[in-house]
Parts: structure tokens; sequence; C-alpha cells
């Protein structure tokens, strides 16, 4: 056997060189600067990302969530804030129009700290983002963007589920023909029903259904799936691409940080 692999090895040498100077090398390269550029980043003090949240809370632990979990993903440094009087958050049209002008203002006085680098706006909508990037000269990122972004570049047909009656528009418009469908599941309207019995266990149901019917992709549209651990109870029972809006956040903001490091 070993001298087969010798004799194969010898007689290709020459193809098997071509292959790593021109595809592996470049490849190698590409990925060892960026390690370099977030090596670099971390030793002189990293860029801070200041985080919004859109539901209203008094606990530490429910506010640091997203924070946390970027921290845990990509060693991602932040803040975060909520804005005040939506204690179930965004979730139909009413509760967003009220939420609007909650967001502008501390989206301001999040920039006039001069702390941040980039701030972003941690729900599926992207409320207020246009008007947000209207009023600051910070780089905002938009959860359901990121996410949506993210999405495109993995499948052709992506299932999105939410906590909406309706897709967000957001999302819509970026996904475009890679559209599959839309789910939600009824029982699981608001940020706080995501935490009663047997809500993973509904939607996953609806993922089965979507991947049944041709989803290539899940595209998360609610945030609080990060907070429930939807993406590993998932990963459990189905072995399918999911982007989960957290996640998608944190790589933003590190393409961000190489921009500003470049």
């Amino acid at each position: 056997m070993g001298k087969l692999i010798s004799v194969w090895l010898y007689t290709n040498y020459n193809k098997i060189f071509i292959f790593i100077r021109k595809e592996l090398l470049p490849f190698l390269f590409f990925y060892a600067e960026r390690v370099i550029i977030l090596l670099q980043l971390e030793s002189e003090g990293m860029l801070v990302l200041g985080i919004i949240r859109v539901l209203t809370t008094s606990d530490e632990n429910v506010l640091e969530e997203h924070g946390k979990q970027m921290n845990e993903y990509l060693n991602i440094n932040s803040d975060t804030f909520c804005i005040p009087d939506q204690c179930n958050g965004i979730y139909d049209v009413e509760s967003e129009r009220k939420a609007l002008p909650k967001i502008v203002k501390l989206v301001k006085e999040m920039e006039e700290s001069n702390k941040y680098s980039a701030l972003t706006i941690s729900c599926a909508a992207d409320p207020a983002l246009n008007q947000c990037r209207d009023n600051v000269t910070l780089p905002i990122i938009g959860a359901g963007s990121a996410g949506a972004y993210a999405a495109s570049m993995i499948g052709n047909q992506i299932g999105v589920i939410g906590i909406t009656e309706e897709v967000p528009e957001n999302i819509g418009n970026i996904l475009k023909t890679k559209f599959h469908s839309y789910r939600h599941e009824p029982s699981v309207r608001k940020t706080v029903d995501l935490f009663s019995e047997y809500s993973q266990a509904k939607l996953l149901n609806i993922v089965k259904s979507q991947v049944e019917k041709g989803a290539d992709t899940i595209l998360f549209a609610c945030t609080g799936f990060s907070t429930i651990k939807l993406k590993k109870y998932i990963f459990n029972y189905l072995n399918v691409p999911v982007i989960d809006l957290v996640e998608a956040q944190a790589i933003t903001f590190r393409l961000i940080e190489m921009g500003e490091k470049e």
C-alpha cells in the first residue's frame, strides 16, 4: 500500500505542487491575515459594540444575553441598553410604531458618549434603522438585515420563522427570489412567550415542515430565538443550516472591526 502511494505521489507531484501554489496557499494566506488582524485588535484593545434591545427589562441577565452570546461566539466587547416601556418588545405594527422614537433617541445618546465604534439594533424588524443612520455617523447594524444577507450567501430556498404574522419587510426585501416560506407559531407571539413550556418543540415542528417542503436554509426572524438556544435545539434533530440573528450581528461587527483596522 505504501509503495502504491509513493508511486502515485511521484507521478502526480507536479499537479499537487500546482494545486498547493495556486489554490491552497492563497486560501491560507487570506485567513492567516484575518487572524493576525484579530490578534492585533485584541492586543491593542478591542473596539466596542453598542447593543440596543427593544425589550424593556430590569433583569441584567436578560438584558445582557445578546452581548454575552456575541462574546462567547466571537469575543465581541459590548455594552447593552434597552428602550423604556416596551415590556413585550416589538411584536406588531403598533408596538413598533411606539418604539421608533425611543430607539432613535437612545442611538443618539450612545453616539454622543464617544465610546462605541458601531451600534446594532438587536431586533429582526430593524426598527428605526434608516432613521438612525440619518441621524448619526456611526455604522449601525440591523439584526434582520445582517441575518438575511448571511442566509442569502448560504442557501437558495430560505425558510424564515418568527413571531409576527408576516415575514418582516426588511428581510423579505433582501431575500427576494431566495425566499421560500415564512411560518410562525400562533402560541408564540411575544418575546415572553418564548420561555413557555414546549415553545422550542413547537418551533422545531415548523422548521421540520419547511425543510420537508424544500427549504435548504433556515433564518430566524426573532432575536429571542437566540435567548432560548433554539439553534442548538434544532441541531439535535435536523441537519440544516440555521442563521441566528445574534450571531449574524457579531459577524458583521467583526467585519467592521477589520475595516477600521485596515
